[in-house]
């Protein structure tokens, strides 16, 4: 009997994953646990294990794909078994290098008249009721997919004027692309009728109360770059489009404010070089100690601003990763740890990013994430935060600097001192800036007074 092998779950808030590359053929011998395809998210891009062993009989999508989170991707079963698609299975037995639903919206979006006017809503009481029925119940994403979301996002269509074909009016790829067909982009909450243009300011709303930048096609056109003949043009990664995406959310989507201190890092310069561990190390266990104390930034904001307060600390720390762009591992439980086991934890998880063995388990669950921007000689950086969190922080190069020191009996002398500069950007919805003041003033006289204390 054939096995339909569907894209697993791969982390907490993950819906989509994209096809990377397929590493077997139709026709090849998978055996279990072996991977047989690569495929990236905005969070990591990782190998997937077969959880059964057989002939690879179909692939449903090809390289590039964006595939759903338990929508079936692979065929597995014995060599020449006939397979029906189930249920279960809402897309056709297909290899190309770009899905139909690509190819579709694509060449919907140019046929698409200037200034067609939007479709008339449909009656909530009719034979195959608009998900506007569904919101008067007050679900707003009973009947919306993955695929859906982002199809209606591209063409910024509101899903309450969109009559669902599918199973108890659900809203198919298929009924998104004829409504946009028939003239139904644009008629989403948050685009203006003339289309964005820089300066203009956007209103909130939007379907799943999304905050995003509609750029209608002309607008988008019009800021387009030059391509002169002797430029190459590169396409990102799956992966590097994920953080793109990503980044630019997170700079729309919360108002970020820096805080800039100095710290006398000699202390933790002396205990370096008795103990051996990293400054990261010394900075990541003062950080876990100061956290708790100040849950405001040890915590999550969500879209209707209620805040999300964690016990514990998770802390990401970025990463770079040898062939190019960041990851942020997360080590769980940093407040529970010795700075012994935090140096432990830390090397793992650098390695396992170095290698490129990092799973989307490893990147989940973040509560606070912390950048060393100064392993480069930087001295400062302002860095975006890494949404759903609420603050991050950035520290720079050790610098040995001359400044004024006051003794015990309160006279000043000059000395030179290691000295770093630490920047604290947080969400201002969520803390304000005598808040961040007092976090950075504590962790700051943790750091300079006690290196590694528990």
């Amino acid at each position: 009997m054939a096995n339909e092998i569907p894209l697993p779950p791969l982390g907490e808030s993950i819906s989509e994953a994209t096809i990377v590359r397929w590493l077997k053929a139709p026709g090849d011998l998978v055996a279990r646990d072996e991977e047989f395809a690569v495929v990236s998210t905005d969070k990591v891009e990782t190998e997937l294990p077969s959880p059964s062993a057989g002939t690879l009989l179909h692939r449903l999508y090809g390289e590039g794909d964006t595939v759903p989170v338990g929508e079936i991707m692979a065929v597995l079963g014995e060599p020449g078994e006939e397979w029906t698609p189930s249920e279960r299975t809402s897309k056709p037995v297909s290899t190309p290098r770009r899905s139909a639903s690509r190819r579709t919206s694509t060449s919907v979006r140019r046929s698409i008249p200037a200034k067609s006017p939007p479709p008339v809503r449909p009656s909530i009481d009719s034979q195959r009721p608009s998900n506007a029925a569904y919101r008067a119940t007050g679900d707003a994403k009973l009947f919306i997919s993955p695929v859906v979301r982002r199809l209606a996002r591209e063409h910024d269509v509101d899903l309450g004027l969109v009559a669902g074909t599918g199973r108890d009016g659900r809203i198919s790829r298929r009924d998104i692309e004829a409504f946009v067909a028939g003239g139904g982009a644009g008629t989403g909450f948050v685009s203006p009728p003339e289309g964005y243009r820089p300066g203009l300011r956007m209103p909130f709303g939007g379907f799943a109360r999304r905050l995003a930048v509609p750029f209608d096609p002309e607008t988008a056109e019009r800021f387009r770059p030059q391509v002169d003949p002797e430029d190459s043009v590169e396409e990102l990664s799956p992966l590097g489009r994920a953080m793109a995406n990503h980044m630019a959310y997170t700079w729309w989507r919360a108002p970020h404010v820096s805080t800039l201190v100095e710290v006398d890092m000699a202390n933790v310069s002396e205990a370096r070089r008795q103990r051996r561990f990293s400054y990261t190390v010394y900075i990541a266990h003062a950080l876990a100690r100061v956290l708790p104390k100040h849950p405001g930034f040890n915590s999550s904001l969500t879209d209707d601003l209620q805040r999300i307060v964690h016990p514990g600390v998770n802390l990401g720390i970025a990463v770079a990763k040898p062939d190019g762009g960041l990851v942020v591992p997360v080590i769980r439980g940093v407040d529970a740890m010795s700075i012994e086991e935090l140096d432990q934890a830390l090397s793992a998880k650098i390695e396992k990013a170095r290698q490129g063995k990092l799973t989307a388990e490893d990147l989940r669950g973040g509560t606070f994430t912390i950048t060393n921007v100064g392993s480069n000689g930087n001295l400062a950086s302002m860095p975006l935060i890494n949404q759903p969190q609420v603050a991050i922080l950035a520290v720079g190069a050790i610098k040995k600097r001359v400044v004024v020191v006051t003794d015990e009996a309160g006279h000043d002398d000059m000395a030179i001192r290691p000295m770093m500069y630490m920047t604290l950007t947080y969400d201002h919805r969520a803390n304000d800036g005598a808040a961040s003041g007092r976090f950075l003033k504590e962790l700051r006289k943790r750091i300079e007074l006690q290196p590694g204390a528990e």
